[in-house]
This record gives structure tokens, sequence and C-alpha cells, in this order.
């Protein structure tokens, strides 16, 4: 029997179903303490430091495709609720969300940093911040980020330990084929949401599931399941020909194009097919969206920067699909 969760325990089940199996660069192992053991060594505890960051960057992309493309610009209960465990939906989270620190042994969210581009990051390469910390630090007013990690005496985590390697910091930053990724995820996220109203999932692309997108614009109030709009002449209107009246859930930012786009349809019929189907043409940033079965099922694909569906674990046979199952 398939248990149907709620949208908030459906994303924090989602977290570890999905989020994890992304792909190597987008997301990490969760509660690798659990599965591992605590680090000990020095050299454990920096690669762990690594695994923080990367946990910090997929919640941040997360946010990401909730919010049109906008990274969060505070450490606040919207940003945290993108973490594992928590609601996907800018307030609900959990203790557990918290990352590890493995120097200090401690559970925590990362530190907002003050820097003030990718390059000033790249020039305070000898800066120190405190011992194991992940600093997130908000670029241009949520047009980019830039992630760092700190070691045992605070110095920056380096991409390695010997060589050149050594010498270089280790930075994440965004990146076009994690926003569409994180989008990918707010896709299924609206999917999600309309069985928990139907019964089965969207079959078209009709306003009944337009109104389970992520919506959290504050020029907005919500109210029921649709948004009063507060400001007649907004931008979000003005860009996605929606009524003027009430708007439902917003499309999804293409972070190729910068355009705001709805998911195509999709004609695949089976989840197998989507998935085992090598990758075919797709426009970079472009959400495809298929109905399996009469609504029993989904298979959600996305274009690439060479305008190709993503590949599925680096097998140029093999398309990385989302469906109900996440993406096994």
């Amino acid at each position: 029997m398939r248990v149907k969760l709620t949208s908030t325990a459906f994303m924090r089940t989602l977290t570890l179903c999905t989020l994890a199996s992304l792909t190597a660069t987008f997301e990490t192992p969760m509660f690798a303490e659990q599965k591992l053991g605590l680090p000990e060594t020095p050299g454990e505890k920096i690669e762990y430091v690594k695994k923080n960051m990367y946990k910090v960057q997929a919640a941040t992309e997360r946010y990401a495709g909730h919010h049109q493309g906008k990274y969060p610009t505070k450490i606040d209960r919207a940003f945290q609720s993108y973490f594992p465990f928590g609601g996907a939906d800018d307030e609900n989270f959990s203790t557990l969300s918290c990352i590890y620190n493995p120097f200090t042994r401690a559970k925590e969210m990362p530190v907002l940093g003050k820097l003030k581009s990718l390059e000033e990051a790249r020039r305070q390469a000898t800066q120190k911040i405190a011992a194991g910390v992940t600093e997130y630090t908000p670029i241009d007013n949520g047009k980019s980020y830039v992630i760092r990690g700190a070691g045992g005496r605070g110095e920056i985590v380096t991409v390695g330990a010997t060589g050149r390697d050594s010498k270089t910091p280790l930075i994440l930053s965004s990146d076009p084929n994690l926003a569409v990724r994180g989008n990918m995820m707010a896709v299924q996220f609206a999917a999600e949401s309309y069985y928990e109203k139907h019964g089965k999932y969207p079959t078209t692309l009709d306003s009944e599931f337009k109104n389970c997108f992520p919506n959290h614009n504050s020029a907005q109030q919500k109210i029921g399941g649709a948004q009063e709009q507060k400001g007649l002449d907004s931008p979000v209107v003005k860009a996605t020909g929606l009524s003027k009246l009430t708007i439902t859930g917003l499309p999804l930012k293409n972070p190729y194009t910068q355009k705001l786009e709805w998911p195509l349809l999709g004609k695949f019929k089976t989840v197998k097919d989507a998935r085992f189907t090598p990758p075919g043409d797709l426009k970079p940033g472009v959400i495809e969206y298929n109905p399996i079965n009469g609504g029993k099922d989904y298979a959600i694909r996305a274009g690439g920067p060479e305008g190709k569906a993503f590949m599925r674990h680096h097998n140029k046979t093999q398309t990385f699909v989302l469906s109900k199952e996440g993406e096994l």
C-alpha cells in the first residue's frame, strides 16, 4: 500500500528519496554520520565540511526553484525550510534540518557571509572564519551566491590536499544546471500537491495544476488556494499574462533564458521509456512534464545547456527523470 503524505511530510521524505540522488555535484548523502560513523581524522572532517557545503547549495537551489530564480538573502525560516526535513514552504523546518559541524560537533545552520562578489571570495583565499562552519553569502541581492567552508583552524577549505589543489579554495556558486534541477523539483512539488487535492497526478497543464506551483511572492496575500493581487501592475502579472485579479502558482524562471516559463507537456507513456531513452532534444532550461497512465504517475525531464535532456548518472544512453518514486 502506498501512503500519501501531506505536502510538508512529502517534502521531508522527498529530501531523502530524491534530493540526495540528483547528481553527485548537486547533493551528497544526508546524515552520513549515521551511515558511515562520525568523522574522526582531520581529513575526514574536512571532507565532511565539503559535504555540508553541497547540502547548503542543494537547499539554496531548491529555494530558488520556489522563488523564480532568486536565491535567499538571509539565513531565516524561509531558507531553512528547504534544508533536509524542511517543508519547502518558507516556514517549517526541523532541528534535523541543521548541518553537523565535525569540528565542534554542533548542529547548526550556515553563517551569513559578507563577501561582495565571487571574485572577492577567490582573492580572500587565506581569510579565516569560525572552525567547521559553512558560510553562505548572497551576491547582488540574491542573483547569485557564494558558499565556503572552514577547517579546524577556521581556514578556508581547499579543493584538495596536495599540489595546486591545496592552494585553491573550494567555492560553490550559482550554476544554471543546478538551477534547472531545482526547477524540476518545484514541478514535482506541484504534481504531488495536486495529488493531495485530487487523488491523482495532473494529466494536463491546466489552471488546477498551475495553482499548485510555488508562490512565495511577497506582493501577494494567500487566500485559500489562490492569491489576491494587491498591485494590478505587478511585473509578475505582466510577464506571465495571468489575470490581474487573481493569480495562483507562478511559472519558473529559466536560468538560461531568464524568462518565466511553465513546463511543456511531454508524450512519454511510461516512466521506464522516459528514463531509458537516450537524452533527446530539449531546449536549455525547459522543463517537460509527462503524465503517465492517466495520472497514476509522471515523468519530469529538463533540457541541459547543449539542448539535450540531462543524462542519468553520467550515462549517455539514459535520461535523468523525476517520478513519484524519485530518481532511481
